[in-house]
């Protein structure tokens, strides 16, 4: 069974606030200290203002991202069944979604995210699934390497 929890855009958008806030954080500091000239009128205040917005959006991100990931198994909605006795592709309340024989596994770049995450792709004539997200190529080829074998390809 794969399951797809769907919080990547939320660990996506937790991080670039993260790093938003973040640099906003530091250049407000930079500008009050005196140590740099940014030559901007921007006061330091809204810099301030700027990156604690960013952290609460990312903070009220992170309540709904540790609740997605708490579910217990049984209760994600996004699962996928390989079936090798039946020799299909079903989600787990039953729906069919192709046979095994014509599913391919495929490992593709995620442009969503400018390229930083690899994707593992199940796809069959009229159809296909996101199964497996990480920002490590050699972890996404592995994870193809052992569908392909689950599937029996």
């Amino acid at each position: 069974m794969l399951i797809d929890r769907r919080t990547w855009w939320l660990g996506y958008g937790m991080g670039m606030l993260a790093v938003i806030g973040g640099v906003l954080a530091v250049i407000a500091i930079l500008d009050v200290a005196g140590m740099a000239d940014f030559r901007s009128e921007m006061p330091a205040s809204v810099l301030f203002t700027a990156a604690a917005a960013c952290g609460l959006v990312a903070a009220a991100m992170l309540v709904t991202y540790r609740r997605y990931r708490a579910l217990p198994l049984d209760d994600v909605r996004h699962a996928v069944v390989i079936d090798p006795q039946a020799g299909l592709l079903r989600e787990r309340r039953g729906d069919v979604l192709a046979e095994l024989d014509s599913v391919r596994v495929a490992v593709r770049i995620d442009w969503w995210t400018r390229g930083w995450m690899r994707l593992v792709v199940l796809a069959w004539p009229g159809g296909r699934r996101i199964v497996f997200r990480t920002s490590r190529r050699e972890r996404a080829r592995d994870v193809a390497e052992s569908l392909r074998e689950a599937l029996g390809a």
